[in-house]
């Protein structure tokens, strides 16, 4: 089957925007710096229309802004934003828990467990890449289960808000453990049937992010004088 001029334009389109987001979250793009037209087509080897379309779904996705007459730029972290995002998202991740749990949290519990494995094992050996990975796809696996189209679309995009702050969290020494251990006391409610409880320890999870991001900020603040 031939796909047709649009479908391929349109999945062009998804692979600049997969790959620029991958680019600033490594922190190959850094935040504030400018992205050019034509940079960016001979980096990544793209005419300029389906990079126009990706720096539109960027902008709206929060990882560039366009500033009139200026340029376009990979957006900047600040504190109060990283606070808004993730205040959001304990809000709206934790309500998606309690329906799984309430959908049905066996069949749940069972595939979480086996992602908590493989992060269990990458933090044994020290690969926060491989860790990173199995912690989007525990909470993907989690958000999906709640079977609510609308809030698991809510969720998907602040995932990819947060994920450029997951990547400076992670790096706190004894994170990885202390996530680790917040897992598995989530699988035991959602094991358990306890959806209240399923549901409080994944807002409080996610809100106690918001500490670690203050003090990053502050070092940061801090080195900069």
């Amino acid at each position: 089957m031939v796909q047709k001029p649009g479908l391929l334009h349109k999945s062009l389109v998804r692979t600049i925007v997969e790959n620029i987001e991958e680019r600033i979250m490594n922190g190959d793009l850094k935040p504030g710096e400018r992205l050019t037209e034509l940079a960016m087509c001979d980096l990544l080897d793209v005419s300029r229309s389906p990079l126009r379309e990706a720096f539109r779904i960027l902008e709206n996705n929060g990882f560039l802004v366009n500033k009139a007459r200026r340029g376009v730029f990979v957006s900047t972290l600040t504190r109060k934003e990283a606070i808004d995002i993730y205040s959001i998202r304990a809000s709206l991740e934790s309500l998606a828990t309690s329906l799984a749990v309430q959908a049905g949290g066996k069949e749940l519990a069972a595939n979480l467990r086996t992602i908590q494995e493989k992060m269990r094992q990458a933090v044994d050996r020290r690969d926060l890449n491989a860790y990173s990975s199995y912690n989007s796809a525990f909470h993907e696996a989690l958000i999906f289960a709640c079977g609510n189209d609308l809030l698991i679309e809510m969720l998907r995009r602040f995932n990819m808000q947060t994920a450029r702050y997951r990547t400076m969290i992670r790096s706190v020494e004894g994170r990885p453990e202390q996530s680790i251990k917040k897992h598995e006391e989530l699988i035991n409610s959602i094991e358990s049937g306890d959806a209240a409880l399923a549901e409080k320890i994944s807002k409080e999870s996610i809100l106690s992010n918001i500490p670690l991001i203050m003090k990053i900020f502050e070092q940061v603040k801090e080195d900069a004088r």
